[in-house]
């Protein structure tokens, strides 16, 4: 199975609502990129930030999991072009005014040279003029997930266990078990380990730089970001 495919039935419920992710990636097109019509997800899971974008914007969405792209084709406009690929090495033959990445989805590349190919690919599927935005989950996020033994979340009858390890340097092991209600109150337990990896602030934006213009850092309420003491930052980036 791809990554997330045995837990896609279940992503909406533990996420939660995603219209507030949804309105802070439009503010951004719209104050970076007026003229937006066509957006691309990448890694867009189940499709929940684009289904309420698909009013304003042409949308398409990318992920290695057909199993959340299952999931994302229920929500989404009829003909929503819906591509099953790796974000690190993508081609889709056309481009797009705005690509989006939310829900740290870079952090699954776990070599640097696999972040740097996702600048590249974003680069040649933009529009000049477009802009990328994505998110991350710094390395000072991810080690102090390493420091809680486990968290333990209910959504409906059913249970999600997260435990984050560290697992060399600026890798981390997420050992997510899912215990789900059965039909006569028994439990099935499903069970994935999905590795992440971060890198330094200055490290990322200096690569962008080498690609794109007018680089720049903000945290979830759009404050400029100019170190690694976040534990979410997001990057705006402008192709020429």
């Amino acid at each position: 199975m791809a990554p997330y495919d045995s837990l896609a039935r279940h992503y909406d419920a533990v996420t939660g609502d995603s219209a507030t992710e949804s309105n802070f990636i439009d503010r951004i097109i719209k104050h970076e990129c007026s003229r937006a019509a066509t957006l691309l997800e990448v890694a867009c899971g189940t499709g929940g930030i684009i289904a309420p974008l698909a009013a304003r914007y042409q949308v398409s969405g990318l992920d290695i999991s057909p199993g959340m792209l299952a999931a994302a084709r229920e929500k989404l406009p009829e003909g929503t072009p819906l591509h099953v690929a790796d974000m690190s090495g993508f081609e889709l033959k056309t481009t797009f005014d705005a690509i989006v990445c939310v829900y740290h989805g870079i952090n699954h590349l776990l070599d640097f040279s696999g972040w740097e190919s996702f600048f590249d690919c974003a680069y040649r599927h933009l529009n000049y003029g477009g802009v990328l935005v994505f998110d991350v989950i710094t390395v000072r996020n991810h080690e102090m997930m390493a420091r809680i033994p486990q968290t333990v979340q209910q959504f409906g009858d059913n249970y999600l266990l997260i435990r984050v390890r560290a697992s060399g340097e600026a890798i981390f092991d997420w050992d997510i078990n899912v215990f789900e209600v059965q039909p006569g109150g028994r439990y099935m337990l499903r069970t994935e380990v999905i590795r992440t990896a971060s890198f330094p602030l200055e490290k990322i934006s200096k690569a962008l730089g080498e690609r794109f213009s007018n680089v720049r850092t903000i945290d979830s309420d759009g404050s400029i970001v100019d170190d690694d003491s976040e534990n979410r930052t997001w990057f705006i980036c402008t192709k020429p």
